[in-house]
């Protein structure tokens, strides 16, 4: 979180997203604070939204007042409350939290940041009392929850209304079909591959008006810089239609590698630009997106269409991962920086064009563009900076 952030949630009104307290909770053993605090905690996690949420010390509650918080001696850091969390009989898991501290206006204010998650409803498996939860016990599967700017009291529990609408939550049944989804694509062993005289899928067995159809597409482009990697490496192409009962949501374009022996997600791809005005390319995919979702569920299903391990390893090999399009604009512009490193990294290897261009004489058939020495060089490039940039991110964590 930075500065600007804070004064947007400063200069709104306590929500479903986050609160304002003046002071942290006391850690005195012999109060209740702590159960206050793991109240509230489960509270945020216990939300029908789908943000993270913010408990905000430093600032009072009524006037919205900047107080500071650099001379409370109850401060906790991530480290204490995630080993507190921990300690404690949590279902379905304890929740994930960060403390950011910003400087503002002269003070300090502390930022507890509660992941969203839809591993809800969140409560104790066995009562707690005690070591810092004083008189106000809470019991086993006590749920608290929040609506608008109002907890659950700390002796009371949500309602029916408000525990249907959190199971609704962690079935995904709040979301739109898109993310729904991108939901069930990620639970990897529940998909079915079928084939049908239409042709072949996979479906989800939980719930099968969910369903993937691949449909041939006929395209020119006969092998790719990813497919120089498999044992043949001529590709054919699909479009991946992800339908909800007769609907299609979405259409992602498929490639069938090594033969026809498995299937992967075309990746996209990335571009560096040099001082010479002339792009560098290269495969990535980002990891938030529903094109990686379907890529991981097809490596992961242990179906016909999914690869071997030596296969996806090499497939992966120059294929850039980014967490999401923010952090692939990070890294390119860091990337244009030193762009003329890059491209002498990129550089073809004579011995290397002379492998491929050996291996597609084989598998593609005379005349396709492919076979030309500028595509060899071009395809063997973007293999270069593909791991140029893998390898640059794993020496460098911070460009992780």
């Amino acid at each position: 979180m930075n500065e600007e952030d804070l004064f947007k949630l400063i200069e709104t009104r306590e929500d479903e997203r986050h609160d304002f307290k003046e002071k942290w909770y006391s850690s005195n053993e012999s109060n209740s604070k702590r159960a206050e605090m793991l109240k509230d905690i489960f509270s945020f996690v216990n939300t029908t939204h789908n943000e993270d949420c913010y408990l905000i010390f430093g600032v009072t509650d009524d006037t919205r007042e900047i107080v500071g918080i650099e001379n409370d001696e109850n401060r906790y850091n991530t480290q204490q409350i995630t080993d507190w969390l921990n300690s404690l009989p949590i279902e379905p898991e304890a929740p994930r939290v960060r403390v950011e501290t910003l400087s503002v206006k002269g003070h300090e204010v502390d930022v507890m940041i509660i992941k969203d998650t839809d591993r809800v409803l969140v409560f104790l498996r066995s009562g707690k009392k005690g070591r810092g939860f004083g008189n106000h016990p809470i019991g086993p599967g006590q749920v608290f929850t929040r609506k608008e700017d109002t907890n659950t009291s700390i002796s009371g529990t949500a309602d029916y209304n408000q525990l249907t609408e959190l199971f609704r939550k962690h079935l995904g049944l709040n979301l739109p079909i898109e993310k729904r989804f991108e939901k069930v694509l990620q639970d990897w062993k529940n998909w079915n591959y079928y084939e049908h005289s239409d042709g072949i899928g996979i479906q989800y067995s939980l719930d099968p008006d969910f369903r993937i159809v691949f449909v041939d597409r006929d395209a020119d482009v006969k092998a790719e810089s990813f497919s120089l990697s498999q044992v043949r490496v001529d590709i054919s192409w699909e479009i991946a239609q992800l339908k909800h009962k007769s609907d299609i949501i979405k259409e992602i374009s498929i490639v069938d590698l090594d033969g026809a022996r498995f299937k992967a997600v075309a990746p996209d791809i990335g571009s560096i630009s040099n001082s010479y005005g002339k792009d560098l390319f290269y495969d990535c995919y980002k990891v938030d997106s529903l094109k990686f979702k379907l890529e991981e569920l097809i490596n992961n299903m242990g179906s016909a269409i999914s690869p071997d391990y030596g296969s996806l390893n090499n497939f992966m090999e120059s294929i850039v991962l980014y967490d999401d399009n923010e952090h692939q604009s990070k890294i390119e512009q860091y990337l244009c920086s030193i762009a003329n490193d890059v491209g002498t990294s990129a550089e073809s290897d004579e011995e290397m064009l002379s492998i491929y261009k050996s291996k597609l004489e084989t598998d593609v058939s005379r005349g396709s563009i492919e076979l030309s020495d500028l595509a060899i060089d071009q395809m063997t490039k973007r293999v270069n900076v593909g791991k140029y940039i893998k390898d640059l991110m794993k020496q460098n964590p911070q460009l992780q």
